[in-house]
């Protein structure tokens, strides 16, 4: 929270100097996320919500974009995440077989670095209703799980931090007052599959001619990871996402 706290700090301070042929956007909000799918690891497949008892949580998020002359445009998103579980169970992960009550812990925090630009000749074709996007983003995943057996306490964890490189596409459907945004972010390789879509409606009710305006904003996303025996491991994992915001554009 306190990330998203001090993002949002430095960019309001940012939107009251603006400078010419630069357009920036920031917001901040809350997203909910429920995860749902099997891993396995060196075992058994487990059910995320039946074998580790993972539920649905909110947490802060932030994201900003950069619109430059000539070089790409910048887009920046923070996605915090954290599960936790309880669950009495049998089940092999990771060598060893975990049985009785067992205790998970997941932390998946997503940084989102993307470099795209617009498609000029679509926009001005469409008098600025499409704002099609096309470019690359890296995320850079902080992943750190814990499964913990409570009788013996004996845990297994992992902790890892991989970029991932992946294909970035939106479009903007721009009306008086409402804005309606698709975003596509993925990769595919040898049998194993990454990507997110997300799809927001933005209201804006306040707008200050030649200097800023205001939105609030609600949407969908969902995240699904395939992996085909990477390193061991074996998944189909699904978030799907509700989540509010506002912010100011200028």
């Amino acid at each position: 929270m306190k990330k998203a706290i001090l993002l949002g700090a430095l960019f309001s301070v940012g939107s009251s100097f603006a400078v010419p042929l630069v357009n920036a956007e920031f917001s901040v909000g809350a997203m909910s996320h429920d995860p749902s799918g099997y891993i396995q690891y060196q075992g058994d497949k487990v059910d995320v919500k039946d074998g580790f008892g993972l539920e649905k949580e909110t947490k802060p998020f932030a994201r900003a974009k950069v619109e430059l002359p000539i070089v790409p445009n910048l887009y920046l998103q923070y996605i915090p995440m954290k599960f936790e579980g309880q669950k009495t169970r049998t089940f092999t992960y990771g060598g060893y077989t975990f049985s009785g009550d067992v205790k998970t812990d997941v932390k998946l925090d997503h940084y989102d670095v993307g470099l795209y630009y617009n498609i000029p000749l679509v926009g001005t074709a469409t008098a600025g209703l499409l704002d099609p996007e096309l470019g690359i983003n890296v995320r850079i995943i902080n992943f750190d799980g814990k499964v913990t057996e409570l009788s013996t306490n004996h845990t297994e964890s992992k902790s890892v931090t991989i970029p991932v490189p992946m294909v970035y596409a939106g479009l903007g459907l721009n009306l008086p007052f409402v804005s309606l945004i698709g975003e596509l972010r993925g990769i595919t390789y040898s049998g194993s599959k990454y990507y997110d879509i997300t799809a927001e409606a933005r209201l804006k009710p306040i707008s200050i001619p030649g200097m800023a305006s205001f939105f609030v904003g609600a949407g969908y996303r969902y995240e699904r990871l395939e992996l085909d025996d990477v390193g061991d491991v074996t998944a189909d994992i699904k978030i799907k996402s509700l989540f509010a915001n506002v912010g100011v554009a200028f």
